[in-house]
Order: structure tokens, then sequence, then C-alpha cells
């Protein structure tokens, strides 16, 4: 008996049902995680988790297949302090750590630099500065790093899916940011005091990521962050999906210029000297890392 088909993959021009799409979802991510070779047999896997779709299924996926593998998974969450968004996110990815009996690592940005983004809102709304979204983007990369070393993890596996990949993609093109393109690396690269990072989910549209996330009743945080719109993500995400919509294949075809780009410059070495942090001890290209000149910053503009 023909089953009933649940999705029209554009890009590919045909139905799936909802049997069909599980496994073809389960699948890529697997295709994925062997293609760019992002895990090994008994990696500990640090598993980014905000309490987003994306986080969430992630999680849900990755503790699916590693069950097949002797790796270990834990949890690694950074709660912003976004009043009524990080309380309600802070909770579910507890729960669902002792649902799954996985490690939790947790840490705050009011901890690690003494601000949270809800102050940073108040800040910015009072006087021109930095949007809260520059500060959420630097401080959350040093937050999970921190947390996958404190957990002592081989890997840290985050959900960037493929419209977030194009995302950034675009965004370093407009600001002119070639050396940032460079550094977009595809597979997991080793360095002093820096988890290796993976995205299992790079070559996965952000609506399919949604669909499975439904199909499979896996419980999520369906509140957007009140400070989204402030960032340019925001606009560029819109655009984007406008020209996902008109143009079928646009977001893989970002994917496939960055990759092409890496593979022409491969054998060119970055000429870039690599410094540890007077603060944290952290690799920077400068003196102090950018996660604590932002907060510099911010102490610097409190006391104005």
């Amino acid at each position: 008996m023909p089953c009933e088909p649940i999705y029209f993959k554009r890009d590919a021009k045909r139905f799936f049902c909802k049997d069909e799409f599980i496994r073809y979802f389960e699948k890529k991510v697997m295709k994925t995680i062997n293609k760019w070779r992002m895990l090994r047999r008994n990696n500990k896997i640090a598993v980014a988790v905000s309490g987003g779709k994306d986080s969430m299924t992630l999680l849900h996926v990755l503790y699916k297949i590693e069950q097949k593998f002797p790796s270990q998974l834990v949890i690694v969450h950074l709660d912003e302090g976004i009043a009524g968004y990080s309380d309600i996110a802070g909770e579910l990815v507890k729960k669902i750590a002792e649902e799954l009996n996985i490690p939790l690592y947790s840490a705050s940005y009011k901890e690690l630099f003494d601000f949270t983004i809800d102050d940073i809102g108040h800040m910015y709304k009072k006087k021109k500065m930095l949007a809260p979204c520059t500060f959420c983007g630097v401080w959350r990369r040093w937050g999970l790093n921190y947390l996958a070393l404190k957990a002592e993890a081989d890997r840290l596996a985050t959900a960037h899916c493929l419209d977030d990949e194009a995302q950034t993609i675009l965004m370093n093109v407009l600001r002119g940011a070639f050396k940032n393109l460079l550094k977009l690396q595809l597979y997991p690269k080793k360095a002093p005091n820096i988890v290796p990072r993976i995205k299992p989910f790079r070559e996965i549209p952000e609506k399919e990521v949604v669909l499975y996330a439904t199909l499979m009743d896996i419980p999520y945080v369906d509140i957007p962050c009140p400070y989204a719109r402030f960032g340019q993500r925001w606009d560029i995400r819109t655009w984007l999906y406008e020209q996902e919509m008109q143009y079928p294949g646009t977001l893989y075809n970002i994917l496939s210029f960055h990759r092409q780009l890496l593979e022409s410059f491969k054998n060119i070495e970055m000429q870039e000297e690599v410094k540890k942090c007077k603060i944290c001890g952290y690799p920077s290209s400068s003196d102090i890392c950018k996660a604590h000149q932002l907060k510099q910053y911010l102490l610097e503009s409190k006391e104005d």
C-alpha cells in the first residue's frame, strides 16, 4: 500500500512519506558526518544544546546514532540571561539531560563575563553601542569551547544547519572578511585549548530539521529570541529564505561556492600570528581575545 506524501523536496523534485523522510534525514546526517570525517568511533562528544529546535533535534539524532558506537555524549548549555527565554530553555535542557541520562555542563554569561544579554539590551536602548547579537555570538563560541574543555570532550557538535552556514558565508562576503571565510573549515581542526567543532546538520535545510522534530515529537522551546531582529543575520536570513523559495538550490550553491573557495586556497598558509589571550589563555589574534575585548568594552561603556 503506497504511503501518504507529507513533504515535497523542491530541489530534488520528489515527495516523501513520513517513514521515508525520517530514514532520509538520519541517513543524511550520517553521510555528512562520514563525508567530512567529523567523528571517530570512541569520541567524547559535547553537544551544544540551547533548547531550540535545531539543537534539540541534533541531540536526539546523535543520541540515536551513537548507540551503535563506543562513544560518549555530554550536553553543554549556556544561559544568555534573557528573561522569559533563557530560563525556559534551561529547564527543558536540564529535563532532557536527566531523561537521557547524559551529563550536563552549563554556565551563564553572567558567571563568565559579568553581564547578561538583557543587561546589554538595556544599555543598547539607552545609548548607541554594539547590538546584543554581537556579544552573544562571540560569547557563545567562547563559552561552548570553555564547557567542552571542562567536559574533556574530543568534539564539540553544534546544530548549525544549511541556512545558518549560507548566512555566515554571505555575512563574511558582505563584510569583506576574506580571512574569516578561509577560517570556516569543513573538517575538524585541532588547536591548543580549542575543541574541534563539527556541524552534522551543515547540509540540511532548516525546514527539514523542523519537520523531523515535528514527526519525532521532539520537545523544544519555540520562542524567538527578542534580540534577533537587531542583528545583520536577521535581514540576511529573510532575504536568503526568499531567494531559496524563488530559486531552489540557492543555499546549496552558496555552500558549494565556499567549498570551492577553500579548495582553491588550500595550499596557502594564513599569515596570522596566533597569540594567547592574557586573560583566559585561549588562542587569539591579539593580546586579548574578542570575548574579553567585548567585556572590557561593556565595562567602559557602563562608566560613561
